[in-house]
């Protein structure tokens, strides 16, 4: 699991735009810029401000993937309809290849109050309050375990799984069912994938465990749903066998 590689911050917010550099675990501002998005809304006018924006960063700054940079954002973005705030991420993601993160109200009043008033200085300190975890419960179960005991090391709530523990009987099944749980017959676990699926409506980021690059069938399954929730999705390693791209981040990094 990619851990270390995080180096930008990028940060948005209706009147100026920042750009920290995290070494040795601490945020540092490197540059401030004055640019204003006051009543643009998704028009030319943001979206050509934003792709100039990146594309000086990148220049300066090579190497920038959606590994090393984070970007977030804050201000007029959060007034955008969930249409124009999609717009705005398939363009930054096709023209750049990185995520644009609108944090919600919520979100944001939650980095104020760790972060000492401070956005940026919240997301350091604890970037999420509660996440989802997917992954091969079959191939990965001990790698998913790892990220359950980082999660609650640093007070990120897991909705889902909710226990490490696996029902003895549904190992090496095509359904793996975790303490609680009951199958009925086969249609049945349905019915559990969808409490799984519901759960990403809850979460601040969806965590896809894929510690050999590989997706699995029920994974991929679960693709449609987290983009349409429009949630954040981080891998934590590179993917592979992608069909289709979409916006997604690589790379854990909880201090």
């Amino acid at each position: 699991m990619k851990t270390n590689d995080l180096q930008y911050i990028i940060y948005f917010t209706t009147n100026y735009t920042y750009f920290y550099k995290i070494e040795n675990c601490n945020v540092k501002l490197i540059e401030k810029q004055q640019l204003f998005f006051n009543e643009t809304l998704v028009s030319d006018e943001m979206l050509n401000k934003i792709r100039k924006t990146l594309e000086d960063f990148k220049q300066r700054y090579i190497g920038l993937n959606n590994t090393n940079v984070r970007i977030f954002a804050t201000g007029i973005f959060q007034e955008l309809s969930i249409e124009e705030k999609i717009q705005l991420t398939i363009d930054v993601f096709v023209r750049s290849g990185l995520l644009f993160n609108i944090i919600p109200i919520d979100l944001e009043c939650f980095y104020r109050n760790v972060g000492n008033g401070d956005v940026v200085n919240g997301i350091s300190k604890q970037e999420f309050r509660k996440v989802v975890i997917c992954g091969s419960f079959q191939k990965n179960m001990k790698e998913i375990e790892d990220l359950m005991n980082l999660c609650n090391e640093h007070n990120i709530e897991v909705l889902s799984p909710w226990t490490k523990e696996i029902v003895p009987e549904t190992i090496g099944t095509d359904f793996i069912l975790l303490k609680g749980q009951e199958l009925y017959n086969a249609r049945d676990s349905w019915r559990h994938k969808y409490d799984h699926m519901q759960k990403f409506k809850k979460a601040d980021a969806i965590i896809i465990c894929n510690p050999d690059g590989r997706i699995g069938k029920g994974t991929m399954f679960e693709f449609g749903f987290m983009v349409a929730f429009h949630k954040r999705i981080i891998f934590t390693n590179e993917p592979e066998g992608l069909t289709i791209h979409f916006p997604y981040e690589v790379g854990i990094k909880i201090n």
